[in-house]
């Protein structure tokens, strides 16, 4: 055991030891002071002694004999974990069988030596020292892990109220401009942008659930967008149906997914349902490492396909498609199907 290794240069060690021997309490000191040991050893007798010693000073190893009068290592033992749980215990005694020195370890003692082999004595304690020091270091490695996780999750809860605050700010304006315009094509497109608004803020909501997701949950976002759509339009008697899996991807996919879905379910709902009743019938499954969203209904008529596929965000819908290297399908030889989107994913 490299001694510079463990034992801090100009440092002094501060050893207890518990032994009603005096005789043997010089052995031990000689044994470590002559290995070369810069080490200052209290010596504590009785139970009164070492209790108050372990409780009112730092040590930085404490050692025991086993047998005492009216005493034993075990019970001193129990008083170290108790008020100093860190600091190495090793036990010195001339007569420590195995069964006791199992039970010792398994207690929490860190080893120990008989005293017909104090020349063992310097490299245990040596050993015993370098295993707390490597607890220790561990310890605060662990601490600073978790204060700069906390710091982190506080950046990210503080980073997720100043979005909900602004997404809601943004919708609130877009929601007076709505009410106070006059013209029908600026309600219109100022309603289209509110639906947009509401969508981010609906992912972002998924997204960040407060504890920093890396993952964004499509399918349950696309399940609930299509409810959520399909009861707030007004006279609308739409039933949806889902035949969904559990799709999760990358965070940075989730604002455009979100876009993308509602851009392709509010022109389904506004275009393609004549007289506002049926079905929406949504597919969300990954094959072959493809997303795959699609629409459908018992059956579209040729002019409510034509009408959803000319009345789609034509520029927005390209934009969005592009950005997630998807393609958007309206097929003509599918009379259930109206719209079908495919795009690559990362498997979870």
């Amino acid at each position: 055991m490299n001694r510079a290794s463990v034992i801090p240069s100009d440092r002094v060690l501060r050893f207890l030891l518990l032994e009603d021997s005096a005789l043997d309490a010089e052995l031990v000191t000689e044994a470590l002071i002559g290995a070369g040991l810069p080490v200052s050893i209290e010596r504590a007798v009785s139970v009164q002694e070492f209790t108050k010693a372990v409780r009112d000073e730092s040590w930085d190893l404490i050692l025991a004999d086993y047998l005492l009068p009216a005493f034993n290592g075990l019970h001193a033992l129990d008083i170290a974990r108790e008020m100093s749980r860190a600091t190495p215990f090793v036990f010195v005694s001339g007569a420590l069988g195995e069964e006791v020195a199992v039970e010792a370890l398994k207690r929490g003692a860190t080893d120990y030596v008989l005293k017909d082999k104090l020349a063992r004595l310097p490299a245990t304690v040596l050993r015993a020292l370098a295993e707390a020091r490597e607890r220790d270091e561990k310890q605060r490695a662990q601490e600073a892990l978790q204060q700069m996780l906390d710091e982190r999750t506080a950046l990210l809860h503080e980073l997720d109220h100043r979005v909900k605050n602004n997404l809601q700010l943004l919708l609130s304006l877009i929601g007076i401009e709505f009410r106070q315009a006059k013209d029908d094509h600026v309600r219109q497109v100022l309603g289209r942008m509110k639906e947009r608004m509401q969508a981010l803020a609906a992912a972002h909501r998924d997204l960040y659930d407060g504890q920093g997701a890396t993952r964004f949950d499509a399918s349950s976002f696309a399940k609930g967008l299509c409810q959520e759509l399909a009861s707030s339009l007004p006279g609308v008697r739409i039933t949806t149906e889902f035949d969904v899996e559990t799709v999760e991807v990358e965070a940075a996919k989730a604002a455009p997914m979100a876009l993308l879905f509602n851009e392709i379910v509010v022109n389904a709902l506004t275009h393609a349902y004549k007289e506002r009743h049926g079905k929406l019938k949504l597919m969300l499954h990954v094959r072959d490492g493809s997303l795959l969203f699609q629409l459908s209904d018992d059956a579209f008529s040729p002019e409510e396909k034509e009408a959803a596929q000319t009345g789609a965000s034509g520029t927005i819908l390209k934009a969005l498609a592009r950005q997630l290297d998807a393609h958007v399908e309206w097929p003509r030889d599918d009379r259930a199907t109206l719209v079908r989107v495919l795009m690559p994913i990362q498997d979870s």
